[in-house]
């Protein structure tokens, strides 16, 4: 398979995942068998949500950041800036506005539910780091939007093999302060780079992988256990005879960083030879469907490419266009 292939299906079953999520986000999982009957939801409409907003502005201040050769943190930072002048136009914004291709799209100026944690840390003029967090969250809105940090390196680090992780991590503490924050983001940018560069390894392997990576780099922080634990919990149920709904549910809600990126990777696990499946797990449960979604997809849509995704969610996705267009930017830069 191409990279590029990878590429393209990492950002755009994300945002599929994400949009099939939004339907459903606020309804329990009761509700949601009674409105899409008992094998869960797998129509959609609607909208893509702030996660794959912030996406594709993650994305696009790492291109900003390697054209005007600017650090990791603060380019993505800026880029951020310019979504919450999209959700805030009051708001000043970043240094990028004026050239972002992205400030132009009009459906990105659309409030789609964008979380609180984020608006309040990019409003509070200052710029979270690893070192200073701006906060002591630890909800969700740090990991769901980090999948370009695993297409493409900026960061210089002795082990280059590093540098995804600790981008990913970095992008996350703008906004997501807590260990359980950031170190899920990390953890996404790390196996969407071992999954497109294709390192012969298993999908368990890159999870295997993933998780010595997290130890080796975050291992430091007590939290870190914690969220390990709870990742290999997550490996083991995919492989139980455990009901998907109730393996979902003991793995939590999705609403903190740590069970939003559990959640996502036992449903890739447990549904690895279908998107279909795979999104249609991730999303039916009581909680955060759309981040759970998303997560999923920018996971198994870098696994199976994009012969893996169903063609009519890729005609009912919003702003198809504009992601396969940042997915293709990326590659080109990074390749």
């Amino acid at each position: 398979m191409e990279k590029l292939d990878r590429y393209r299906a990492c950002l755009l079953a994300g945002a599929i995942g994400d949009q099939l999520g939004n339907d459903v986000e606020f309804m329990s999982r009761s509700q949601m068998l009674q409105e899409y009957g008992p094998a869960g939801v797998r129509t959609m409409s609607g909208h893509i949500t702030d996660d794959t907003q912030m996406t594709l502005f993650t994305a696009e201040g790492m291109l900003m950041g390697l054209k005007h050769r600017m650090p990791m943190p603060a380019c993505v930072y800026q880029s951020y800036l310019d979504w919450y002048r999209t959700q805030m136009p009051r708001a000043k914004g970043g240094v990028f506005g004026r050239d972002s291709g992205l400030m132009k799209v009009e459906t990105l100026h659309a409030r789609r539910a964008p979380g609180n944690t984020c608006l309040s840390a990019l409003g509070s003029g200052d710029m979270g780091t690893l070192e200073e967090p701006v906060n002591h969250s630890k909800g969700c809105g740090g990991v769901m939007r980090v999948a370009p940090c695993g297409l493409l390196k900026m960061v210089n680090t002795p082990d280059p093999e590093d540098a995804y992780a600790i981008q990913g991590a970095q992008a996350a503490a703008i906004t997501h302060g807590h260990t359980l924050g950031f170190v899920p983001a990390a953890m996404l940018a790390d196996m969407v780079h071992l999954i497109v560069e294709d390192c012969g390894l298993t999908l368990e392997g890159v999870v295997k992988s993933s998780l010595a990576r997290m130890q080796k780099l975050f291992g430091f922080l007590p939290q870190t256990a914690e969220f390990i634990r709870l990742m290999e919990r997550a490996v083991a149920l995919s492989a139980s005879d455990t009901p998907a709904h109730e393996a979902i549910a003991e793995l939590g809600q999705g609403w903190v960083g740590d069970e939003a990126l559990a959640i996502a990777v036992y449903c890739v696990l447990r549904f690895r030879s279908s998107m279909a499946d795979c999104l249609s797990a991730a999303v039916t449960h009581d909680g955060d469907s759309d981040s759970t979604g998303a997560i999923a997809g920018n996971i198994l849509g870098a696994w199976l490419g994009m012969d893996g995704i169903p063609a009519h969610w890729l005609a009912q996705l919003e702003l198809r266009d504009v992601i396969d267009d940042m997915a293709h930017f990326l590659y080109e830069a990074g390749n």
